[in-house]
């Protein structure tokens, strides 16, 4: 690197010339993750942002799911900061508060994490990394987070930071040789540039190489949406009260506001995200179709939140801390890496909802996956062009998946019990398939910390598992399916459960209210009690915890480490999903199809069949 003496606390000079193996554009979350993964594979990392004159900013993505967990309490280093995180229980989907005083009447999906305190298993899981990394989320401030990981990356000595550099433009070399990464100095305009060997955007919106590269896909089926959001301060324990309250079959009760809550109207939905701190995140995404009263996003986000009486008291105008919107939420791109040695992650290449929190969560798995392809290139000498179309094919399919599990939700059948129930329950069988796959992915973190010299040769074959099938349309459940047939497997069921529960609503075929809630240890909810259940009734349908039996259980007498038994579960729970899915999918067709052949049918005028 020709650049002269290196201070870390002060960054670089942007007139210097710099050399590296990546550039990273923003330095945002996802930017600077991906410098520390990089760095700790050992590869020279230049990552360029004006973060001198950027104002800090609540951003979207505050929940630390899935993958994003193991990501950050590895690579990313950080467990010393989230004690001061808020911790989550789980995530908590509704429908039925609009207009309401209390949850009561509403249909419920509660999926709880089961790994935080009280829980009977948090004391012998809170010392262990692995179950920390797969159970133990959090709610994270993004400011506070990025401050964290940006002290990580100015001290990294592979990792030069030019803090004050405004991107002017990347420009590929169109062989072998670097591609210059070409920006001005916010102070004094003065230019700069790097010449490296990859690139990688984590521009976000701004999605620098989508759009000189012309990557953009067209979304032109009308499903877009819009979001609005806003953090406030002041919101403690006392302001939710017992009417947050939800009281299980089995005595045991869960505070609603401990989990991401999720509250859905037509054509909308509300998210609820505690935070450290006594603030709290409360934003709503629409169907640009169906759009709230209101002549600016400000005032529409506050005529939704007014529809919602369980949320008075919780916030106001004086307690905000700041208001951001996007008029446009969802995009997607074609390409995740390329061949001429660039990549995009996060908003810079696709985004769709935030519903279930995996904007940050994919976007680390195409990190590392980019990753994979840009060391075996750097150090190898080789460009793994299979790997690269296996990226892009996968990825891209993973993409319209999350968008498949929100569209259908945005329809007018959210308003049915069932399919919100089955809806939910499908989502699941696609999120808990990544079970093992994530359990060997979390174990490759913990062992190697990202850094791919401490690689085992156990290690090195679970790494080449994970680059086939690391991906929600790849996983090993379903790998024998390509991932556009897995992709349109699955639009094609949300669909059928959604046009079933549209009918019944025309037809005012009703049906009890459910409240179903499952967990880590209670994966398979009794749904299978729906024909018994009476129409009206609302009705809670609680998983039974497989685990909690005290040393006689079965599973707990296992001849396999704790670590293996929980695994076990792993896999149990997605096969009881799947069956269960496959059994309540089979009622609902043959219910509803002998609803439609009793249902009168429309009468024909005598005149329009003589014209």
């Amino acid at each position: 690197m020709d650049n002269g003496e290196f201070d870390p606390a002060a960054g670089v000079s942007v007139s210097e010339a710099v050399e590296a193996d990546v550039a990273i554009i923003g330095a945002g979350m996802l930017g600077l993750f991906n410098a520390l993964q990089y760095a700790k594979r050992g590869l020279r990392v230049v990552i360029v942002d004006n973060l001198i004159d950027r104002k800090e900013s609540y951003k979207v993505g505050e929940s630390m799911l899935l993958f994003t967990n193991a990501f950050l309490r590895t690579i990313g280093g950080v467990e010393p900061f989230l004690p001061q995180c808020f911790p989550k229980r789980g995530v908590w989907m509704t429908h039925g508060t609009e207009g309401a005083q209390s949850f009561e009447g509403a249909s419920e999906w509660g999926a709880q994490a089961d790994f935080h305190p009280p829980h009977y298993l948090y004391e012998k899981l809170c010392g262990d990394k692995w179950s920390r990394c797969m159970f133990l989320d959090m709610q994270m401030v993004r400011p506070e987070l990025e401050r964290f990981l940006c002290d990580q990356v100015r001290s990294h000595p592979k990792i030069t930071l030019c803090d004050t550099a405004r991107v002017r433009d990347v420009l590929l070399d169109e062989g072998d040789g670097p591609h210059t990464v070409v920006w001005s100095s916010s102070r004094d305009g003065e230019p700069s540039n790097a010449r490296v060997r990859w690139v990688l955007d984590c521009s976000g919106r701004n999605r620098f190489l989508a759009k000189k590269m012309k990557h953009a896909v067209a979304m032109d089926d009308g499903f877009q949406t819009t979001a609005a959001w806003g953090q406030f301060s002041g919101v403690t324990d006392a302001l939710f009260g017992e009417r947050w309250v939800f009281n299980d079959e089995d005595g045991d009760k869960s505070s609603r506001d401990y989990f991401t809550v999720h509250m859905w109207g037509e054509g909308y939905w509300i998210w609820v995200i505690r935070l450290g701190g006594d603030r709290i995140s409360i934003g709503v995404t629409w169907d640009q179709r169906l759009p709230p009263a209101g002549s600016s996003l400000r005032e529409k986000f506050w005529n939704v939140m007014r529809r919602h009486p369980v949320l008075d008291g919780l916030i106001s105008e004086d307690t905000l801390l700041e208001f951001r919107s996007y008029r446009d939420v969802q995009h997607l791109t074609d390409t995740f890496v390329s061949e001429r040695r660039y990549g995009m992650v996060g908003d810079a290449a696709s985004i769709i909802d935030a519903y279930y929190s995996q904007g940050i969560s994919l976007a680390m798995v195409t990190s590392w996956h980019i990753a994979n392809i840009v060391e075996r290139d750097v150090r190898e000498h080789r460009l793994d062009q299979a790997y690269i179309h296996r990226v892009n094919d996968a990825t891209a399919q993973d993409w319209q998946i999350m968008r498949n599990m929100v569209r259908e939700k945005y329809s007018p059948a959210i308003a049915d019990s069932r399919f919100f129930a089955l809806s939910h329950l499908l989502d699941f069988v696609v999120l808990f398939a990544s079970g093992p796959v994530r359990a060997d992915l979390v174990r490759w973190l913990i062992d190697t910390e990202g850094d791919t010299s401490r690689e085992t040769p156990e290690l090195r074959a679970i790494r080449d598992r994970l680059e086939r099938c690391l991906y929600f349309s790849q996983t090993t459940a379903w790998r024998w399916l390509s991932p556009e047939r897995v992709q349109a497997i699955q639009r094609a069921l949300q669909s059928a459960i959604a046009e079933r529960a549209r009918f019944r609503l025309d037809h005012g075929i009703g049906g009890p209210t459910l409240k179903t809630i499952v967990g880590f240890t209670k994966p398979l909810p009794p749904l299978w009690r729906l024909p018994l259940l009476k129409m009206g009734k609302v009705v809670t349908l609680s998983a039974l915890d497989v685990v909690k039996s005290g040393e006689a259980s079965w599973i707990q007498r296992l001849p396999i480490s704790f670590e293996g038994r929980l695994r076990w579960v792993i896999r149990l729970r997605h096969q009881a999903a799947v069956g269960l899915f496959s059994a309540l999918y089979a009622y609902d067709w043959a219910e509803t199809a002998l609803h439609k052949l009793r249902a009168p049918r429309p009468t024909v005028r005598a005149d329009a069949v003589a014209e």
